[in-house]
């Protein structure tokens, strides 16, 4: 993965669409953090777990196709499937569709920090993709330290 070097950003995602692909537990937990932030959130799953089905949010129960990624800004692909993911990351960057394969950041677009929001600011930790843990471990410390002031 030396190839790559994230930028971390900080993006809108408010009312934009965003794909899920996947109906398992990964998809559910990535759906979580999604719905913070307001976004538009679709799922497209063969099988949707239960708490997807009762999250209130459109989910689709079909296998996956190119021609669902019409009109989204990004793609999650939690299909734990390295066949359908090197598709779907295809197919991502011929339609400019931002992708992120969960748990392979050598074959995303973008990686998500560890984000730490209280009120209107937040703290982003990001390890490029490498350590997820120990971002997540700063986060907390940064997280843990600021509670304390407040």
């Amino acid at each position: 993965m030396a190839d790559k070097n994230f930028l971390p950003i900080a993006i809108d995602i408010a009312n934009q669409k965003i794909l899920i692909v996947g109906g398992g537990q990964s998809a559910y937990s990535k759906l979580k953090i999604l719905q913070r932030h307001n976004a538009e959130v679709e799922i497209l799953a063969i099988d949707v777990c239960d708490e997807i089905k009762n999250s209130g949010l459109k989910y689709i129960e079909a296998p996956y196709h190119k021609k669902y990624l019409k009109d989204y800004l990004m793609l999650y692909s939690c299909s734990n499937n390295e066949e359908l993911d090197r598709q779907i990351e295809k197919d991502c960057r011929e339609e400019k569709v931002l992708v992120n394969i969960h748990d392979k950041p050598d074959r995303c677009q973008f990686v998500s920090p560890a984000i730490y929001r209280h009120g209107k600011i937040s703290v982003a930790v990001s390890s490029n993709g490498e350590n997820v843990y120990e971002s997540i471990r700063i986060r907390n410390l940064i997280k843990d330290k600021l509670q304390l002031e407040d």
